[in-house]
């Protein structure tokens, strides 16, 4: 049994829950196993009952197996496998339109097997016709019909499977999500479309123009860069900076290779945002945009959401690495000191780089850590700073039980998990750090004074039946900042 290799078309199905799992496990261990388990004609990979041999294994009960027949090829028992789990499995449609659009590839090249092998394309082989669910067109429409086979053999229909075409396309990291059950094809194509419609306002802002300018490196790479329309300006961001509604990258890219960034999965990864990155993630200075706080105006709508005054800068890179010129930070803070109506959020992994810089007095001057190391140097930094607005402190992702001497120095935690993200190597898969990690270091910053904000990240996907426990999300109480927008004077509300 241990030597038993899975079916890859199985695998794609989802396991049982925790709960489910157990309640099988103590099914088979009372009353034994019922259902044999499937395998191949030689007996070597499982295709139907993955969650049986696995309680089998743990209920300590000899498991019961059959093979397919030995005339099975490929994609007979592809179909199989498909006939097994969508009908009888309790998946939603749209988790079986994603794990359909999954099985195309293994459908396509199986079909490719059959055609060598000299079977017929109506699956005859000698013993009749197999029902196949893979017709011998050209590629392009063979792969879509393959899709739509697949969602009628499952009871899935061609809307559903578009918006999953739609939801795999726009962000894979999603999909996954949507087939393994975290989150409904609904919610998640109503994602999609979201992120897609602030896309088309993002790139009628970067329509192009006429005017050209020199954007570098910070190895000395130069490359002309078709500018916007319009004068440079803030970005307005999304929900995922609770603190901050708006995002300025004067500079992009970073060197410290974090293995689950999201800002290089956005450069690298998306195809809707390569243009706007001609370097990729490496590190590069866009001169232009050093206009954009005295062109953006701070809403009036301040008065009642503070996140309104707020940008962060440089979302999409470390402005402070070790490889970035003094030039280029010397810049970003004269366009910030030039307009002190704005509080700017400034992050790093290299906060030893603060020290002995001329921070803007409306600055939020932070940095993240995620292993041990940077402790030390984030606490020997941040004793040092003086005369900024806020101190703070990301501890997202939290990857380890980090053991702080004080956190004093700083004014505000945020904790969070790491998200699924899609990079050049390959999928990184998400990590929610354990319980006592966030409870330890929740009591500690409260006992220093400092204000937490939980992200909600930490207790993933909730529902009516599952309601998760309610998050300390905090953010710093400030005395009011004068803004000076004009002759217009704005007062942030605390």
């Amino acid at each position: 049994m241990t030597q038993l290799k899975i079916h890859p078309v199985a695998a794609l199905f989802p396991p049982l829950t925790d709960q489910e799992f157990q309640q099988l496990v103590a099914d088979i261990k009372t009353n034994g196993q019922h259902v044999p388990i499937t395998l191949t004609a030689d007996g070597k990979t499982i295709v139907d009952g993955i969650n049986r041999w696995k309680a089998c294994k743990l209920a300590g009960v000899e498991a019961k197996f059959r093979n397919l027949p030995k005339s099975y090829d490929e994609t007979e028992t592809i179909n199989f496998i498909i006939s097994a789990n969508m009908r009888r499995r309790d998946l939603a449609a749209g988790q079986k339109a994603m794990i359909g659009l999954e099985i195309a590839p293994h459908l396509e090249a199986a079909a490719k097997e059959r055609k060598v092998s000299g079977k017929g394309a109506d699956g005859s082989g000698g013993r009749g016709k197999q029902k196949n669910l893979v017709p011998q067109e050209g590629q392009g429409k063979r792969a879509a019909r393959v899709v739509d086979q697949v969602a009628k053999a499952s009871g899935v229909g061609h809307n559903t499977v578009s918006k999953a075409k739609k939801v795999k396309t726009h962000s894979p990291t999603l999909a996954a999500d949507v087939a393994a059950g975290k989150v409904s094809l609904n919610d998640a194509h109503k994602q999609v479309r979201r992120a897609e419609a602030a896309s088309q306002v993002a790139a009628e802002k970067e329509a192009p123009s006429r005017a050209t300018a020199i954007v570098r490196t910070h190895d000395g790479q130069e490359t002309e860069y078709q500018l916007p329309k319009g004068r440079a300006k803030f970005n307005f961001t999304n929900d995922q900076v609770s603190w901050a509604a708006w995002t300025w990258n004067p500079v992009t890219g970073c060197l410290h290779n974090c293995p689950y960034c999201y800002a290089r999965e956005g450069a690298v990864m998306n195809r809707n945002l390569r243009a706007f990155y001609p370097f990729g993630f490496t590190p590069t200075f866009y001169d232009y945009r050093l206009e954009a706080p005295e062109n953006s105006s701070v809403p009036d709508e301040v008065r009642n959401d503070p996140r309104l005054g707020r940008v962060f800068v440089t979302s999409m890179g470390d402005l402070f690495g070790k490889w970035v010129p003094n030039e280029w930070i010397t810049k970003v803070f004269a366009a910030a000191h030039n307009s002190p109506e704005w509080e700017y959020l400034f992050l790093t992994k290299f906060p030893q780089r603060y020290v002995g810089l001329n921070l803007p007095s409306t600055a939020w001057i932070g940095t993240t850590i995620d292993e041990q190391y940077r402790v030390k140097i984030a606490e020997e930094a941040f004793r040092k700073i003086k005369g900024v607005r806020v101190k703070w402190l990301s501890l997202e992702p939290l990857l380890a039980p980090l053991k702080f001497s004080d956190l004093s120095m700083f004014d505000f935690v945020v904790i969070g998990s790491q998200s699924a993200t899609e990079q050049p190597g390959g999928r990184v898969q998400e990590f929610a750090p354990p319980f006592e990690w966030v409870a330890r270091l929740t009591e500690q910053a409260k006992a220093a004074g400092c204000k937490v904000y939980q992200k909600p990240n930490l207790i993933g996907i909730t529902d009516s039946q599952h309601a998760g426990m309610k998050l300390i999300q905090e953010v710093p109480d400030l005395p009011p900042l004068p803004r000076t927008q004009g002759e217009l004077v704005l007062t942030a509300a605390e």
